[in-house]
């Protein structure tokens, strides 16, 4: 097999003649995008200032053709030829030569198209048009014999559900309506005279003194004929594994089984949940944050050859019965996981900005966060392979949703005959990463049944109609093909074979939780509910000062100017933040302070929500924020703002996610201080709850008390009605430490509102100094308070790196030691010093 790659620049024109543009001779870089080439040509401007994103959706309503040459040797002429594409966005006609060799229409589909009759020795052109996903969708609609209706937005391209394309290229309530094109993986010319390996499938199984691993290649064979098979296996603390032999396949689909038998592997953890994990949360309070053990399995077949990485780890999904309705959870190596993690979207509207660095970065936040799980939701796409193996290397378990979302679905035969050949596709190529705990059919796709006035009124059409889709197809490949692993009919749902609506079930499966921020309710509404499984829920910030500034000139620096509102796609968003700062703060003097204040409101609410959540293990075994990412600058629910700043709530995630951590609340009005621990050990605490009075001096003795934390529990070290504390509430904060072996871990509760506490001026100092240690270079921060602050939030403008902590409380002469580490050499002291700010509560009115 000679493989021939057609990457690189490729000549970018509009397919309609009378559309003038202000350049001539465009092109663009394959892999990559069409709107990113136009925008480096200058033909668009940045989609994701001010209101800019209006004024290129012309883009997506139009077809545009793309052309290369390339040179074919003489050897590449023998055997037969073949041009291979994956990741193509979306409707496209494949010319070689003139002559249409292949039409795309899957996003999420890998085409070969055979091309030997079509290419020659020598100079051969091969032309792509793409065409508009939007005019398609509509022509679809249009055809189609009754209205199917789904989710838009204010911004929005119509009839996103009739595209296999990701449904938030669309437009959606925290992201831009980009309707992109191009191809975003590979595009390639194959010569084989043999075959092509198509898939490479394991199922691994625990034996009492051995695994078991079974091998099964999808070959297509071009002829009836035998090949050379090889299989070899390889990886830590195990010799080589290999099998050779010849194998006779015929023309068409064949299935080639092998198997292996592996003595002692080394197993496959989540994050936080290895016994290696365990020992370093005793000493250190972190995990050993430590790559897991990945095994190399290589298949050769006659010139074609695959090579993956695969896991020893054995995975059940827990979803059983009980007397309180029916429990969700991972169990790993029979150890039962509570999971702890954030949603993930695309993270770029331009795909050409989707690198791997920015993965890495993403998701290697989010294990720094404490953060063991990852939901890929089903408006975005199944995700490049280096998402995967990145998930697969740090031990993030993945709950896979399909990519379908609010809304309805088309069912007729050519939509569905398409769908089942992407299931098929995307659970053969993804099913043997270890990461990947569970397939979920479709996000909220089952509720939206009750959203739409058509569906209303015609419920038996639409829900057989999702039945047909979900269950018929998408159910059904996944049982043929992935059958060991959970399907979980949609998110929320009350699991396989139940058709209620879940909103508003906290007892059965997974549910999602809005009513705090879509229902406007207060904070303490998340104690309203007990759920099993929470696989979604949120609260908006703002991105700080540095990333708004790169979507907002000064004179736009106004929560309600237009552009600060065009950049908030969640329906009376600004609204909702601006009345909780009444609800909950005085109200902030300046934009930097509403800014900040924002993000310190969003890390209360989900403070609030997951502190008690927690403290119900095992009854409640999952909390899933919505969301980590960003896909372009925006007002939005992301814990990680699109620069990759981490925003205050992400800092407090690493804390309110602790492995060894403590729940502080105040519920019908009783404060509970909950002693949590994640790990297999019995762990020696003590409990210190100081009341520490505005002035920063104590106003009661502490209470302090010595605990067991038992192994991966949750326990009540502390109660007490909030009459029973000390008078004038408005007066003190209670901060509690919770100390182990591995360090302690602060909390602090207010008995009274924060805009009624007579907060005083904390008059804050700090020295900066740039350092060298052990692992690198650091900017160190020292500070001092004369009086308590509160919510104490440093922010590095746009020097981009991590601070060691942030979001905390600042007592009076106790001096802070805080390290930032920049992401790389770029990220200067002296810049880093001139942007350097520090926030806190009182500082802010």
């Amino acid at each position: 097999m000679i493989k021939q790659s057609l990457h690189g620049i490729w000549t970018l024109k509009p397919a309609d003649k009378k559309l003038s543009l202000s350049k001539k001779d465009l092109s663009v870089q394959f892999p990559g995008d069409i709107h990113s080439a136009l925008l480096e040509q200058d033909i668009i401007c940045d989609p994701y200032y001010a209101k800019n994103e209006l004024d290129v959706q012309w883009v997506g309503q139009n077809d545009w053709i793309c052309e290369k040459e390339f040179l074919v040797k003489k050897n590449f002429i023998q055997g037969q030829q073949f041009i291979i594409l994956d990741t193509v966005d979306t409707y496209v006609h494949v010319f070689v030569n003139n002559i249409e060799a292949g039409f795309c229409n899957n996003f999420f589909k890998k085409w070969r198209f055979p091309v030997s009759s079509l290419i020659k020795e020598g100079k051969n052109t091969i032309k792509l048009v793409f065409e508009s996903a939007e005019k398609h969708a509509v022509q679809r609609a249009s055809d189609y014999p009754y209205a199917v209706p789904c989710s838009n937005f204010d911004v929005f391209s119509p009839n996103r559900n009739f595209s296999r394309k990701p449904q938030c290229h669309s437009g959606w309530d925290w992201g831009p309506c980009i309707m992109a094109f191009g191809i975003y993986n590979s595009i390639e010319l194959v010569q084989t005279s043999k075959g092509f390996i198509d898939y490479v499938e394991t199922k691994i199984v625990k034996g009492k003194a051995e695994w078991d691993v079974d091998v099964v290649t999808h070959y297509t064979a071009l002829s009836d004929c035998t090949i050379p098979f090889t299989v070899s296996l390889s990886g830590p603390g195990i010799n080589t594994i290999t099998e050779e032999e010849s194998i006779k396949v015929t023309k068409g689909d064949n299935c080639i089984s092998q198997h292996l038998t592996v003595k002692n592997p080394e197993l496959w953890y989540p994050s936080g949940c290895s016994p290696k994990d365990d020992e370093s949360i005793i000493k250190t309070g972190k995990p050993a944050f430590i790559d897991n053990p990945l095994y190399s399995l290589s298949v050769k077949a006659s010139g074609a050859s695959v090579e993956k990485k695969i896991a020893f780890r054995t995975l059940e999904t827990v979803s059983k019965k009980d007397k309180d309705g029916l429990s969700l959870f991972f169990k790993i190596n029979d150890r039962s996981v509570f999971s702890k993690g954030s949603n993930w979207i695309p993270l770029d509207a331009l795909p050409s900005r989707q690198t791997p660095e920015r993965y890495e970065n993403l998701l290697d936040s989010l294990v720094k966060a404490n953060m063991n799980t990852v939901r890929v939701w089903g408006g975005g796409m199944y995700e490049k392979d280096i998402f995967y193996e990145i998930c697969d290397r740090k031990g993030i378990l993945i709950w896979h949703d399909f990519m379908f979302a609010c809304g309805l679905y088309p069912t007729n035969k050519e939509f569905l005959d398409s769908v089942r050949d992407e299931v098929k596709h995307q659970v053969l190529r993804l099913k043997d990463h270890p990461s990947i705990a569970l397939w979920c059919g479709n996000n909220e796709n089952l509720g939206s049944l009750g959203w739409y006035a058509e569906a209303k009124s015609n419920r038996d059409l639409y829900l057989i109609d999702y039945d047909r889709l979900n269950e018929g197809v998408v159910g059904d490949e996944v049982r043929k093909n992935d059958p060991d692993r959970m399907w979980w009919p949609s998110s929320p749902c009350a699991g396989p074979n139940n058709f209620e609506d879940n909103w508003k079930e906290d007892s059965k499966g997974d549910m999602h939780y809005w009513d705090v921020w879509h229902g406007k309710k207060s904070f303490d509404a998340y104690y309203a509910i007990k759920p099993r499984f929470v696989s979604e829920f949120g609260y908006q910030s703002f991105p700080s000062y540095s990333t708004v500034k790169t979507y907002a000139a000064e004179k736009d620096m106004n929560l309600t100017s237009p552009v600060m509102e065009f950049h908030q796609r969640s329906p009376s968003g600004n609204t909702i933040m601006i009345e909780n700062f009444a609800r909950y703060f005085r109200f902030p003097k300046s934009i930097r302070d509403m800014l900040y204040l924002s993000q310190v409101q969003q890390s209360v609410a989900m403070r609030t929500a997951i502190d008690y959540w927690r403290s119900l293990r095992p009854y409640c075994m999952g909390s899933i924020i919505w969301q980590l990412n960003d896909n372009c600058p925006v007002a939005s629910w992301s814990s990680i703002e699109y620069t990759g700043k981490w925003k205050l709530m992400h800092y407090d995630a690493v804390k309110f996610f602790a492995p060894v951590g403590l729940s502080l609340y105040i519920k019908d009005n009783i404060l509970y201080a909950c002693g949590l621990n994640d790990t297999q050990q019995h762990i020696a605490s003590e409990l210190t709850l100081s009341f520490i009075g505005f002035d920063g001096k104590k106003i009661d003795k502490d209470i302090v008390l010595k605990k067991e934390l038992k192994p991966d529990s949750s326990s009540i070290l502390y109660s007490s009605p909030v009459e029973a504390l000390p008078k004038e509430k408005n007066s003190y904060a209670v901060i509690a430490s919770l100390s182990y072996s591995g360090g302690s871990i602060t909390a602090t509760a207010f008995p009274a509102l924060y805009k009624h506490c007579e907060l005083l001026e904390p008059e804050i100092s700090y020295e900066l100094a740039e350092k060298e240690t052990k692992t690198g270079r650091v900017f160190e921060i020292v500070l001092n308070a004369k009086n308590p602050a509160f919510f104490v939030g440093l922010d590095s403008g746009s020097s981009k790196g991590v601070f060691s902590d942030n979001l905390f409380t600042l007592l009076p002469s106790k001096k802070c030691k805080i390290l930032f580490t920049p992401e790389n050499k770029k990220v200067t002291f002296s810049k880093f010093k001139k942007e350097f700010t520090v926030y806190n509560l009182r500082g802010t009115y």
